[in-house]
């Protein structure tokens, strides 16, 4: 495939193999040792970023390629799609658009005085700063929403079985256990495998000394490290209150050797006392006889993955910070303050689609990719 109209804009060869892994490691080993140095496997997201540095895509489509690669249903395929085609690039376009509008008539009134001829009335900067608000208001409402994965946090009453679920998940003694609430004391990283792991930490008792205290505090410090959390509930003893400053991961049911499946009336208290957990995935397991876990090791492994690669992720973050100084030009009260929040919207369109500082997200961007592609 000749370039300039390859998906790399570069001249590209492919070779189309039966699906055998052994084949095509062996085909691709040979080439390497018959090319020598000048061939080698490709980086992460390597072919997406010559595409993207060669001109034929832009950031926002690259992130399309990745939403593609990681859709798991026809919405997020479809998503993926549009951004791919330009969607998402025509409407940060209209956002940027606007907002230039406003900087140039803002900018141009600073260089006159009140009364001279070049005066720019507010009026004229301001009804295109406020069409610019609308559109990146639009423009967040349609970014995809964070995907729960990654690192998750054991969350759940003290003796819900957190401790006995991350040894079970691990198969190896990796936390200690007791009968007793409250042993936890610790925040534990657990790897169940490799870029898979959660923390043990410590359970919410109804009442707690100074030390209980203290190792919540450090709980909720090291939280941070976690990006979602798991829900573990024992049906026998469910909280009176659960609050969580992550995204909910899924919910846990231990203990069924014990207690059975939860009830619907079960299901509802949990979701009255941390409505938070509304909507996420709910598994019912047993530590002692290894029931749910299989299904459950399987899911945390698939989560950390996409978490970690969270499709649309730097574009939505870019998108609210545009958003945030868009909100804030609108309620400047002085032009000169208007001025500085646009060029800040523009300067975080400009990392959506490659139009500014594409330097610095390179990496950022393109490391989340699957080998090659």
């Amino acid at each position: 495939m000749p370039g300039p109209r390859s998906y790399t804009g570069e001249d590209c060869v492919e070779l189309h193999l039966a699906g055998s892994p052994v084949l095509i490691a062996e085909v691709a080993a040979q080439m390497c040792a018959a090319c020598g140095p000048s061939l080698r496997p490709a980086l992460p997201g390597e072919f997406t970023a010559r595409a993207c540095q060669n001109g034929r895509i832009d950031l926002a489509q690259a992130e399309g390629v990745l939403m593609l690669i990681h859709g798991e249903d026809a919405r997020e395929v479809a998503r993926g799609a549009s951004w791919l085609a330009g969607g998402l690039s025509a409407a940060v376009e209209r956002v940027r658009s606007l907002a230039q509008d406003a900087l140039a008539l803002v900018e141009a009134g600073l260089d006159f005085e009140a009364g001279d001829t070049g005066e720019v009335s507010e009026s004229l900067w301001r009804d295109p700063l406020a069409a610019a608000h609308a559109e990146a208001i639009a423009l967040v409402a349609a970014m995809p929403r964070a995907i729960a994965g990654g690192e998750a946090l054991l969350l759940g009453r003290s003796n819900a079985g957190k401790s006995s679920l991350c040894n079970a998940l691990a198969q190896r003694e990796a936390a200690l256990v007791d009968a007793v609430s409250g042993t936890t004391r610790d925040v534990l990283r657990v790897e169940l495998a490799p870029g898979v792991a959660v923390w043990d930490a410590p359970g919410d008792l109804e009442a707690s000394v100074d030390v209980d205290r203290a190792a919540l505090a450090l709980r909720n410090r090291l939280a941070g490290r976690a990006s979602s959390a798991v829900v573990v509930v024992d049906s026998m003893d469910i909280p009176a209150q659960l609050a969580a400053t992550l995204p909910c991961l899924c919910v846990v049911w231990t203990k069924r050797d014990l207690r059975g499946d939860p009830t619907d009336g079960d299901r509802e208290r949990l979701r009255q006392v941390a409505p938070f957990t509304e909507g996420s995935p709910q598994f019912v397991v047993s530590a002692a006889t290894d029931e749910g876990l299989p299904a459950l090791r399987a899911f945390l492994a698939e989560r950390s993955r996409r978490g970690a690669a969270d499709p649309g992720g730097p574009q939505r973050h870019a998108a609210k910070l545009a958003l945030s100084a868009l909100e804030r030009a609108v309620a400047a009260q002085q032009a000169e303050l208007a001025s500085q929040d646009l060029q800040e919207a523009l300067a975080a369109l400009g990392q959506i689609d490659g139009q500014h500082g594409v330097e610095d997200l390179l990496d950022r961007i393109y490391r989340r990719f699957c080998m090659g592609k």
